[in-house]
């Protein structure tokens, strides 16, 4: 090959490498390719993390779940520790290698602290083009219940008018309501105060029918309670309120004095069943409910309210009254607590087989002009009682349809709404129990 030969090889050459490097075809694709790859990367990383994240939030609500069933100390185990609790939590989900191990009980001072430390690694599927082969899961829960250190004051509103003890006819009933009442109550406070030497529970009784009537010796506290214009006044210790959308500073709220043995043909009271406040001893409870007897008519707002007032730090002169006398231990001076106290937990149940009543001219039972007036008055108070963090439970017992309409609208929720008859009375105030424990009972972290 001679030279010319060369230099037009060499020529051709040149030409072809400049339409080469000029030659824009393709340029798109290979930009293409380029951004699918990423897409399919960051798409990749996307699934990998709402995989993660499905799994990490599977772990948690196990673990949550898990430490508050193991904390729950009052309740049936089934013989099982702790521990043997969150495990068989995890188990039941596929997730039990992952916290083998690494279950934590502390117990002191009747209380409780269950925390579970799991951990998991997760294979990735796309982030591992990445260099990322695996993501940690380290997840923690914990609850305590420490009901041993929470101040738990409850009030017991039952109704003792006489359809707990008659028919329509007036005549004993067979298996009368307020044998189921006497039932249910007693369970209520062996599940409430067992191992409650220090009080740390109290319940105050209030039973109603168409009065209430306050212990002995406590109206003279009141400063803003005044009689009716006219009448004998022998036995004028029960009281009704002038005002009711408000349950703070009780000494002074408006009312009115009465008499009390309001029942036709008869001279005797419509209870000789005072109010009786911060009972912490099962027999001394027991002791009460077995004296619960019923008789007249039924008066929802005026026994709501009344024990509304044992929530009122207002009340303490009275208490320490009750005190000094030795109706109440000393256990529970500066009682009630404050409104809203931190470490304290309120509850009040309140229970009627009827609805309010009764509404006849001339009759001195007559306390307000309608039903419609004493619901509203009723719902008035539950409503300032849940203003200030008190829980209430609504319990209706064989109630008329008005009488369940209010102790729907009373309760805190649905949940704390119970319309029962016959033996399912026992299973409300069961389950208000457990509520009342669980009350105590919270995650921590």
């Amino acid at each position: 090959m001679n030279f010319g030969s060369l230099c037009g090889v060499y020529a051709r050459g040149k030409a072809c490498l400049k339409a080469f490097r000029q030659q824009e075809d393709g340029a798109i694709l290979l930009l293409s390719l380029l951004f699918f790859v990423l897409i399919l990367m960051i798409s990749g990383i996307a699934v990998d993390m709402m995989r993660y994240e499905a799994e990490r939030a599977r772990m948690q609500g196990t673990a949550d779940r898990a430490v508050l069933a193991a904390t729950a100390m009052r309740q049936n185990s089934g013989g099982l520790t702790p521990e043997e609790i969150v495990q068989a939590y995890f188990d039941a989900e596929g997730l039990g290698d992952y916290v083998r191990g690494r279950i934590e009980v502390t117990e002191a001072g009747g209380s409780r602290t269950v925390r579970v430390t799991p951990e998991a690694r997760m294979p990735t599927i796309f982030m591992r083009l990445a260099g990322v082969q695996e993501l940690d899961m380290r997840l923690v829960s914990a609850a305590s219940e420490g009901l041993a250190e929470v101040q738990v004051e409850i009030v017991l509103v039952l109704d003792v008018s006489g359809s707990m003890l008659l028919d329509e006819f007036g005549n004993i009933m067979p298996n009368p309501r307020i044998d189921d009442l006497h039932a249910a109550a007693t369970e209520f406070v062996e599940a409430m105060l067992e191992d409650n030497d220090n009080g740390r529970v109290s319940i105050t009784f209030v039973p109603y029918s168409t009065e209430v009537i306050m212990p002995p010796g406590t109206l003279t506290y009141f400063s803003n309670l005044s009689d009716p214009a006219s009448g004998d006044l022998t036995n004028g210790f029960c009281i009704d309120f002038d005002t009711w959308d408000s349950v703070t500073n009780s000494l002074h709220t408006p009312m009115t004095r009465r008499n009390c043995d309001l029942r036709s043909n008869t001279s005797t009271l419509i209870t000789d069943m005072p109010i009786t406040p911060y009972v912490y001893e099962v027999s001394e409870a027991k002791d009460f409910i077995d004296t619960l007897w019923a008789n007249w008519g039924t008066s929802i707002d005026l026994g709501l309210r009344t024990g509304a007032m044992f929530f009122d730090p207002t009340l303490r002169p009275v208490i320490d009254h009750l005190i000094d006398n030795g109706q109440v231990s000393g256990k529970f001076r500066d009682r009630p607590l404050d409104w809203k106290a931190p470490n304290s937990y309120r509850a009040l149940v309140l229970m009627t087989d009827g609805a309010n009543c009764c509404f006849h001219v001339g009759d001195a039972a007559t306390r307000k002009p309608d039903r419609q007036t004493q619901d509203a008055d009723t719902v008035s108070v539950c409503e300032a009682l849940k203003e200030q963090e008190v829980v209430i439970y609504g319990v209706a017992f064989e109630a008329p349809q008005p009488g369940v309409d209010l102790m729907e609208a009373c309760a805190s929720s649905p949940g704390h709404f119970f319309n029962s008859s016959g033996a399912q009375l026992v299973a409300a105030f069961r389950n208000i129990a457990t509520h009342i424990q669980t009350g105590a009972l919270r995650l921590t972290q």
